[in-house]
């Protein structure tokens, strides 16, 4: 429609557009973490994950399959989603729903937002790309505020040490595989790329609960309903929908705004932890939460380097897919 017709612009349309988007981002990546403690706890953490990414593979490749036509792949570009995959959705997102199960939710969030401290450091290590001064700020301020979280939720019930060390690993493979991304030929079309990357993912994922017998202590009939909501949650609003939003702020936006989850999802997981989860919220994960997620701005706001901003191209519907 015109100008007139519509009494909106274009470009306040699109700019509506991209505000709804990210706000979209902020609240279920700040969900993601509920729904990782609600459906591990009541499935196996690599059950839950394995129906998430299995179910969202199967319903995503009659898309795929269409959106071939228009726009294929070539072997290398599969391959090349096909080994990303497993590294930033097992590696990865498969070990932040684990480690969830060992950590209050909120408190995981937390842990979970040092993606971008991680991907400084390896790029400084790996790349010899050091941090400028503001990025070197970031990287301090998100290791003081962690080890304060950590200190703070020492006492608290439901933290356990490993699970902490299972969400800063989840955040650092997280990080290592965006890197690795910036080398692999990639299929062009996002949809194709993510059926190449959630196929080998979930046929993965289901030869390791089968060989190690976990599916059978499985009984759906025992299973909480809000379980197969926060699973149903992962499959369509984190995995397949997130995904497409997270990619279209990428490329028709900034990366800056794609990737703001990384301070936002926090506090948003924290608040509802404690009023849906009955979290507790001390003075002392406040302040390391909130010392925690000032680094992270920093660093997701550091301009600097080019590669960090495209470093969090590859597809993450997480708190993280």
């Amino acid at each position: 429609m015109t100008e007139g017709g519509s009494g909106q612009s274009p470009s306040a349309v699109g700019s509506g557009l991209v505000i709804a988007g990210v706000g979209y981002q902020w609240l279920y990546n700040g969900l993601n973490f509920l729904a990782f403690k609600v459906g591990g706890d009541a499935f196996h953490p690599l059950v839950l994950a394995a129906l998430r990414f299995g179910i969202a593979a199967i319903l995503i490749l009659p898309f795929a399959a269409w959106r071939w036509q228009r726009h294929p792949a070539s072997l290398r570009e599969l391959a090349g989603a096909a080994m990303l995959g497993p590294v930033m959705l097992i590696g990865s997102q498969t070990l932040a729903i684990w480690g969830t199960h060992f950590l209050p939710a909120g408190v995981a969030s937390v842990f979970g937002s040092s993606a971008p401290v991680f991907l400084a450091l390896f790029a400084w290590m790996f790349l010899r790309q050091p941090p400028g001064a503001r990025q070197l700020a970031g990287i301090m301020l998100g290791l003081i505020g962690l080890i304060t979280m950590a200190w703070a939720s020492s006492s608290s019930a439901g933290f356990r040490p490993i699970g902490a060390g299972m969400m800063l690993m989840a955040a650092a493979l997280w990080a290592a595989g965006s890197l690795v991304a910036l080398r692999l030929r990639l299929p062009d079309d996002p949809v194709v790329g993510l059926a190449a990357q959630l196929l080998p993912t979930g046929i993965l994922l289901a030869l390791v609960v089968w060989t190690a017998g976990i599916g059978s202590a499985l009984h759906p009939a025992s299973v909480p309903l809000q379980a197969w909501f926060a699973l149903a949650f992962l499959i369509i609003a984190s995995t397949l929908i997130g995904y497409a939003i997270f990619l279209a702020l990428n490329r028709r936006a900034s990366s800056l705004l794609a990737n703001s989850f990384n301070y936002v999802a926090p506090v948003i997981s924290l608040i509802l932890s404690a009023c849906f989860l009955k979290e507790q919220l001390g003075w002392g994960k406040l302040f390391g939460a909130g010392v925690t997620l000032v680094g992270v701005a920093i660093m997701v706001g550091a301009r600097k380097a080019p590669h960090q901003s495209s470093a969090t191209l590859p597809s993450k519907p997480r708190g993280n897919p």
